[in-house]
């Protein structure tokens, strides 16, 4: 149906862009203040949302337990707060916004490596090579440019997210059947909006110049990104394989690289370019061959 061939391409679209549009936005705001605004819409867009679905079906479900919120809060925290803030940062101190897509989507292999030890889950001979083949590619695309172009600084705090983003999605594979996704996500998003008011009170001081790229920018983000993807995400969770949805994202680095290009003249060469799609069939191999088991 014309739906498997339109939706990926838009959820792809939409969630390669996120990253150069927070590059737009770190130009003009602080990235741990756009953050906390970004997150404080979210939640008041989630709640709302909530609230009617709520009020649509007349009827309410069983509260989750107490531990429950609270390791939905740490899910939130762990990838909208530090994820999220480790990116942004990243992107403020000069990193290339596809280099940021492409260390983040180490994920997989990252969650791959760690199921390993804490699930004791087997790796296929394929899914092995793909890991090494990910690894190699990201060592040809940063390799020329260490010790001149990356800021190492934005280097420390994008693998801290990509930390922080892999230590999130276990988690929420742990507690995801144990919560309502809009109640999660509601307190996903109240748990980083906290985290960044904290932030943004005690170290950053939040500075925004409410510029039209800007506000563009903040409501590409919370509309078509907060919203938009993450709708498009859950319809094709539902309709197709995790597996299958999954793969999608090995095509983010090099779509954000391509938008890079066009957008913010960012370099991309024909090692960055082979290194990119190198590491991206890397990742789907993981991805593709997983069992539903398998982070």
């Amino acid at each position: 149906m014309l739906y498997r061939i339109i939706l990926p391409l838009v959820f792809v679209g939409l969630w390669s862009s996120a990253f150069v549009t927070a590059k737009v936005g770190v130009q003009y705001a602080t990235p741990f203040a756009m953050l906390m605004l970004r997150f404080g819409i979210v939640s008041v867009l989630f709640g709302l949302i909530l609230l009617a679905v709520r009020h649509w079906r007349n009827a309410t479900q069983g509260l989750p337990t107490r531990q429950v919120i609270a390791l939905t809060a740490l899910v939130g925290l762990l990838l909208h707060g530090i994820y999220l803030g480790s990116v942004f940062f990243a992107l403020s101190q000069g990193l290339p916004a596809g280099v940021s897509a492409l260390i983040v989507s180490l994920q997989p292999l990252l969650a791959s490596g760690l199921a390993i030890i804490l699930f004791d889950e087997k790796l296929r001979g394929v899914q092995v090579l793909g890991m090494l083949a990910g690894i190699f590619g990201v060592v040809l695309v940063l390799l020329p440019k260490i010790g001149g172009a990356l800021p190492m600084v934005g280097l420390v705090s994008v693998t801290i997210g990509l930390a922080a983003v892999t230590g999130g999605t276990l988690l929420q594979k742990k507690i995801g059947g144990k919560i309502n996704l809009l109640a999660s996500n509601l307190i996903q998003s109240l748990a980083a909006t906290a985290f960044f008011l904290v932030i943004c009170a005690t170290v950053e001081p939040p500075q925004i110049d409410w510029q039209p790229p800007f506000l563009l920018a903040l409501a590409w983000l919370v509309l078509m990104v907060s919203m938009g993807a993450y709708l498009i995400l859950m319809v094709m969770i539902r309709r197709d394989s995790m597996a299958a949805v999954s793969s999608l994202m090995f095509l983010v680095p090099p779509v954000t690289a391509i938008i890079a290009a066009i957008g913010f003249d960012e370099p991309l060469t024909m090692l960055g370019i082979i290194g990119f799609c190198v590491t991206s069939g890397g990742v789907y191999l993981v991805t593709r061959y997983s069992s539903p088991g398998t982070p």
